[in-house]
């Protein structure tokens, strides 16, 4: 064969191989390649498991990321991690410190923990939760300086380690601390005991990184979230809880109180007097240091009476309202004594001088209180009623209190109806306009009216001194004012209608502030007068000197507008306001009404004319027309008359005209001598 014929002519040797030596090279052969294929098995399952130990790790991170997206509370988000973080890694114990807000160079224990099942470890678990620890200035790791996982092998060994008695007991062998972290902040470490000490891998160490940055966003967006909270419940001025905060408050407390069963808290609303004159002469600056000067006033008395408070029990509340108004809500037993004793600490405390930008300046306040007597069904009635009392207080002078009782219910149960039944007049009917003649007083010859709303209520006529301001306050002057205007318009075009004379009838009609103040109230003048075919020389609006001082550009601007329509312009009750010359002078007006004050007084015997000359005299000055009120006697009239004043009104005259004596004192058109008008057509003579 081959084999033995290459080996006789020498290419190969013969070898003599025994079976047995074949048998053994088999047999080797075969081992290595079992070997191989072990190695090979033990590496694709050691692949498999590290992909297995990746995936989990993976799905840790992102299950953590996700809980610190969705949940606004750092604290669920700590609990949920720490325990997953246990279960996943296969740490015995995790236990979470957090920093102390009140020392941040210290961490205390947070109480979140996670315990699996081991024996011997209640003591080390108890001593996690009452040690404090120094906050490290930052965490050892292989990455060097800063905030960083760092695994501690043997600290059942170690002589630094606080608690390594108790970890021997607990067979606790390394621990691995994790930081949480906002930026550079630290704001807790995670701590996880093992029972081996076997080192974790890099990897992992840089996924629990992720996931302590992770969770510091949770406090991150908790901690902006909470800032945005305090800036909308601030007052950012006096740094005192605002209205909001006041509004949430009361209405909590007003409806746990209801639901137990016993009185709310008393409220108290202190409003500054003295304060606009403040921002008026010094500026807004002046007073807002005078605000926060007070606010601290308040904060003291306020942080006395709680100190006060049995059991360190908080009772009393204080927030800024707005401006220079705040409150108190004071609770307890003693509530209604305490709110007294309040009101007197804060009367006493703010009759010192309060020096603001080398002035001193003494500010008083007036307190409105309500207490719960049963009565309410909502905290909102309470709060109108400790407003209601505050401006009663405002109303009797300055540094004054008043509690709201039972005869301010009926009052404002009075002033309610009213305001409801003039909402009614205007709508169904009830008002009246009366009209009080106006002379020329060189020729007393009729030359207009001032038309007056009255208000007949079952039967009888409801005095305007009862029924005028209550719609001032409450807004209903604006639709008593449109009534008016409307039926003055439509008496000036009749009466204008049968004039023979040519000049003709001019009614003088009254503008409250808020009609005046309204954007659509020129407008509104337009359409009655178009809606009448009233000429607008026919009537002269007339304004307060208050609605020409509440926003003095808008009312210049509305006046001027009405001016351009050829409407008259006057400003009543002069003399009795607050307008300064110079604002005088640069109001759009055609006439000024002395007020009847300056003009009843005068007698014969005593009489003192200095101001009202002084009045004429301005007015002439500027080119204005002077109606005089009030005049009731023979020497009041030639008294005026020789001082060159024009027109007058006044009881020696006229009293106020129904309207049907008024359309017969028109249809009259008398001539000479007027006087006592009402009573001449009440005369048969005059019936007709």
């Amino acid at each position: 064969m081959v084999i033995q014929k290459l080996a006789s002519t020498g290419g190969w040797k013969a070898v003599s191989v025994s079976a047995e030596a074949q048998l053994a090279a088999l047999e080797r052969q075969l081992e290595r390649e079992k070997q191989a294929r072990h190695e090979a098995e033990k590496l694709a399952e050691r692949g498999m498991r590290d992909l297995s130990v990746s995936r989990a790790r993976i799905e840790l991170l992102n299950g953590i990321a996700l809980l610190a997206n969705e949940t606004e509370e750092p604290r669920d988000v700590l609990r949920i991690a720490v325990r997953d973080i246990c279960n996943t890694l296969g740490y015995s114990f995790g236990n979470v410190f957090i920093v102390n807000p009140d020392e941040p160079r210290e961490l205390h224990a947070a109480g979140i923990y996670h315990l699996a099942a081991c024996d011997g470890t209640a003591a080390f678990v108890a001593a996690s939760q009452e040690i404090k620890l120094e906050r490290p200035a930052a965490l050892p790791s292989s990455k060097g300086a800063g905030y960083a996982p760092c695994w501690t092998p043997g600290i059942d060994k170690t002589r630094g380690f606080m608690r390594a008695t108790l970890a021997r007991q607990a067979n606790f062998k390394a621990m691995l601390t994790v930081p949480v972290l906002s930026g550079r902040d630290l704001l807790a470490v995670l701590e996880f005991f093992s029972t081996d000490e076997r080192k974790p891998a890099l990897e992992l160490l840089d996924v629990l990184m992720q996931v302590g940055l992770q969770i510091g966003g949770a406090f991150r967006r908790r901690e902006q979230a909470d800032r945005l909270r305090e800036n909308a419940l601030t007052d950012m001025l006096t740094g005192l809880p605002n209205r909001a905060s006041f509004a949430m408050q009361i209405e909590q407390n007003f409806a746990d109180r209801r639901l137990a069963g016993v009185p709310a808290p008393s409220l108290m609303f202190i409003d500054l007097d003295g304060f606009k004159l403040v921002n008026d002469t010094l500026g807004h600056h002046a007073g807002d240091r005078l605000l926060i000067e007070m606010a601290n006033k308040l904060r003291d008395i306020v942080d006395i009476a709680n100190a006060a408070c049995p059991n360190d029990a908080r009772q009393v509340d204080l927030a800024r309202l707005a401006g220079d108004e705040f409150t108190l809500i004071v609770d307890g037993d003693n509530r209604i004594d305490l709110a007294e004793a309040l009101a007197t600490d804060i009367h006493s405390a703010l009759r010192q001088p309060q020096w603001v930008e080398s002035n001193p300046i003494r500010v008083t306040a007036c307190i409105g209180i309500a207490h719960d007597d049963g009565h309410y069904d909502n905290v909102s009635a309470m709060l109108r009623d400790a407003d209601l009392a505050m401006y009663e207080a405002k109303s009797r002078g300055s540094e004054r209190t008043v509690t709201f009782d039972q005869k301010m219910r009926d009052n404002l149960e009075s002033r309610l109806a009213m305001i409801s039944g003039l909402r009614e007049a205007c709508e169904r009917g009830g008002l009246l306009v009366h009209y009080q003649p106006i002379l020329c007083l060189e020729t007393e010859r009729l030359v207009g009216f001032e038309a007056l709303v009255r208000w007949e209520r079952n039967g009888r006529l409801i005095p305007p001194s009862d029924f005028i301001p209550v719609a001032e306050e409450s807004g209903v002057i604006v639709l008593v004012g449109k009534w008016v205007l409307r039926e003055a318009c439509r008496a000036a075009v009749r009466w204008n209608a049968q004039r023979v004379a040519n000049d003709p009838l001019k009614i003088s009609i009254n503008v409250s502030p808020r009609q005046l103040l309204q954007p659509s109230f020129v407008q509104q003048v337009r359409d009655i007068l178009a809606e009448t075919a009233c000429h607008p020389s026919w009537i002269s609006l007339e304004i307060t000197e208050t609605a020409a001082v509440m926003q003095p550009n808008r009312a210049i601007s509305a006046l001027e507008e009405l001016r351009a329509l050829d409407i008259q312009i006057g400003l009543d009750d002069f003399g009795t306001g607050h307008s300064s010359l110079s604002r005088l002078q640069s109001m759009p007006i055609d006439t000024i009404k002395i007020d009847q004050s300056f003009i009843r007084s005068q007698t014969e015997g005593s009489a003192q004319w200095s101001v009202v000359k002084a009045m004429l005299a301005l007015a002439h000055s500027l080119e204005l027309r002077v109606v005089v009120e009030g005049v009731e006697t023979e020497f009041q009239r030639r008294e005026l008359t020789s001082f060159g004043c024009e027109f007058a009104q006044g009881y020696l005259f006229s009293k106020p005209l129904n309207e049907d004596m008024a359309d017969r004192l028109v249809a009259l058109q008398p001539e000479g001598q007027l006087r006592h008008i009402e009573e001449k057509l009440l005369t048969p003579d005059h019936s007709r």
